[in-house]
C-alpha cells in the first residue's frame, strides 16, 4: 500500500522538515525529496550537514535538487500592473561578483549561513555529487517547460478562475469566493494583464484577524499558486508514487484533474485516521522530532527497528481500512503464518547463512515448530505499542 512517496511541500507552503521525512521514512519502502533552497536550509538547520548526507546515502531515499526558484514577476506600467512568469536563481551580488556554477552559489549559500568554506566546500562536493541538479526552466520534468506551461494554463479563463477560488479558500479560515468572480487576462509579448473583481481589500482584512495574521494576498501571489500547482502536476507525473505538497496547490491541481491526487490523499488521510484511533493523545512522529523531543538520530534508531511493521505496511490490501487490517491483524493467528513454511524457514537459513557460514548450518537443524514460533509471534501492534508509542509520547 506505501510504495514510494515524493515529498515536495509541507502542507501549508512551508519547506519539507526533518520531522516530515521521518514520517515518509517509517511508512514508504521509497522516499524522493524535491530539494529546493528553504528546504536544504531547513534540514541543515534541525539536522545538520553530516545527518543529511547520512540521509542520502540510504537505499530508501532519492533526492533532486531544484536550485531555480519559481515566481511571478511584476512591473508597473503607468496604474497598470504586468505580470510574467519567471524561473531564476540567486547568482551572486556586488560583493561577490556573479556566481556562474551551482557548485559555486551552494557554497556561497552555505557560508552565508555561517558555515566554514571548508565544510561548505566538502558538503557542496559531497551533496552535488548524490544528489543531481534539476531546472523547472528546462524540458527535464515538462516539454517546453513549466512556466510556459503554467501561462497557458492561466489563459484557460475557467481553470483560472476555479483556480483562485481555491487558493483564497485553501487558507485557513480562507475567504469564499462567490460564482460572480470576474477574470480576465490578456496576453502580449512583454507580459500579461489581469483584470478580476476580486475584492481584495475584503479578503486581506479577513486574513489579518487570523491568528497569527496571514499575509496580505496579491494578484501576483494568486498567479504564483497557479506556477506552482503547475510545477506540483509536472513533477507528480514525472516521478509517480504518493505526492505530497502544499494544501493550497493540491486543490488547484484537483480543480483540473480531479483524480490525480485521489491515491495520495487517500494514504495521507489514512496514516493521520491510524496515528489518531491506534495512538490517541500523543504527538505524531513528525511533531515529535520537530518540537526538538526526540532527535532524528534516535528515529533512525526506531527506523532500524521498524522492518517487519513496514513489511506489514507494504503488505496492507489499498481498498481496504488501515486501521481496520490492523486491528484484525493483531487479533488474528498472525499475518506472517500466511507465508509458506519453507518460504520462512529458507529465508531465514539463508541470511543467517550469509552472514555467519557456521551459524548457517545450525540453522538447518531448526524445525517447524522453532521457526514458527519465533516469526509466526509478531504483530503489528508489537512495534506500535512497545517502539512507537513511547517514541512519541512526551516526556
Amino acid at each position: 500500500m506505501f510504495e514510494h512517496i515524493v515529498l515536495r511541500r509541507a502542507e501549508g507552503g512551508l519547506a519539507i522538515s526533518a520531522g516530515q521525512i521521518a514520517e515518509a521514512l517509517l511508512y514508504y519502502q521509497k522516499l524522493h525529496i524535491v530539494i529546493d533552497r528553504g528546504t536544504l536550509f531547513q534540514l541543515i538547520k534541525q539536522i545538520g550537514l553530516g545527518r543529511i548526507l547520512t540521509l542520502l546515502h540510504r537505499s530508501d531515499v532519492s533526492a533532486v535538487y531544484c536550485e531555480e526558484m519559481l515566481g511571478t514577476q511584476t512591473d508597473l506600467v503607468g496604474v497598470t500592473q504586468r505580470h510574467n512568469y519567471i524561473a531564476f536563481t540567486l547568482s551572486g551580488n556586488k560583493d561577490v561578483g556573479e556566481l556562474k556554477s551551482p557548485e559555486d552559489r551552494l557554497k556561497h549559500e552555505l557560508e552565508r549561513n555561517g558555515i566554514s568554506k571548508s565544510e561548505a566546500r566538502r558538503f557542496t562536493k559531497q551533496f552535488l555529487a548524490r544528489v543531481p541538479i534539476r531546472k523547472f526552466s528546462g524540458g527535464h520534468f515538462l516539454k517546453g517547460g513549466i512556466t510556459a506551461a503554467a501561462k497557458r494554463d492561466l489563459l484557460d479563463i475557467e481553470f483560472s478562475k476555479q483556480a483562485f477560488r481555491c487558493a483564497i479558500a485553501s487558507t485557513k479560515d480562507g475567504y469564499v469566493v462567490g460564482d460572480d468572480l470576474q477574470l480576465e487576462v490578456i496576453d502580449t509579448d512583454l507580459g500579461f494583464y489581469v483584470f478580476t473583481n476580486l475584492d481584495l481589500q475584503l479578503i486581506n482584512g479577513e486574513r489579518a484577524k487570523a491568528t497569527p495574521p496571514i499575509d496580505p494576498l496579491t494578484i501576483a501571489h494568486l498567479l504564483s499558486n497557479v506556477l506552482d500547482a503547475r510545477a506540483d502536476l509536472a513533477l507528480a507525473s514525472f516521478y509517480g508514487g504518493d505526492f505530497v505538497t502544499s494544501a493550497v496547490t493540491s486543490s488547484i491541481i484537483q480543480a483540473r484533474h480531479e483524480e490525480f491526487l485521489r491515491r495520495s490523499n487517500l494514504n495521507v488521510e489514512s496514516r493521520k485516521h491510524f496515528s489518531e484511533v491506534i495512538l490517541p493523545d500523543t504527538p505524531s512522529l513528525a511533531e515529535a522530532i520537530d518540537s526538538g523531543e526526540r532527535s532524528f538520530d534516535e528515529f533512525l534508531v526506531l527506523l532500524d527497528r521498524a522492518g517487519r511493521f513496514k513489511d506489514w505496511l507494504k503488505a496492507v490490501n489499498p481498498d481496504e481500512n488501515l486501521v481496520r487490517t490492523y486491528m484484525r491483524d493483531i487479533s488474528s493467528e498472525g499475518w506472517v503464518k500466511r507465508l509458506p513454511a519453507k518460504s520462512v524457514r529458507y529465508m531465514l537459513t539463508l541470511a543467517l547463512d550469509a552472514t555467519n557460514p557456521v551459524v548457517g548450518i545450525l540453522a538447518g537443524i531448526f524445525d517447524n515448530f522453532v521457526i514458527e514460533k519465533l516469526l509466526s509471534g509478531w504483530r503489528p501492534n508489537h512495534f506500535v505499542s512497545g517502539k512507537l508509542s513511547p517514541f512519541v509520547q512526551k516526556y
